[in-house]
């Protein structure tokens, strides 16, 4: 993935994050995250693990299944040492049917 494919996804969830009106604080306090994890994942710093997404998607009201289809991608393309064994992880019953 290219350093603009993992920002990419990043911004995304930040255009998510601020359509919603939410800020970093109240995200940190709804998802249980670190500001900290939370600016690297939305800034496309670091590549963010899975269950970041989904949390950062649920606080925001967004929907769960088209964001893990989209991490699974996005992550199918990173570098990102975490990604093969979250991949593996995701039920691929969840992801039938979805797009």
């Amino acid at each position: 993935m290219t350093a603009g494919g993992k920002a990419e996804l990043g911004h995304d969830l930040d255009e998510l994050r601020l359509l919603v009106g939410m800020s970093y604080r109240e995200l940190a306090r709804r998802t249980g995250c670190a500001r900290s994890t939370l600016h690297d994942a939305l800034t496309g710093r670091r590549f963010p693990r899975l269950d970041t997404v989904l949390a950062i998607v649920r606080a925001c009201g967004g929907d769960i299944a088209r964001w893990r289809l989209r991490w699974v991608a996005a992550c199918k393309r990173s570098p990102a040492a975490h990604c093969t064994h979250d991949v593996a992880a995701v039920d691929q019953a969840e992801l039938t049917g979805v797009l």
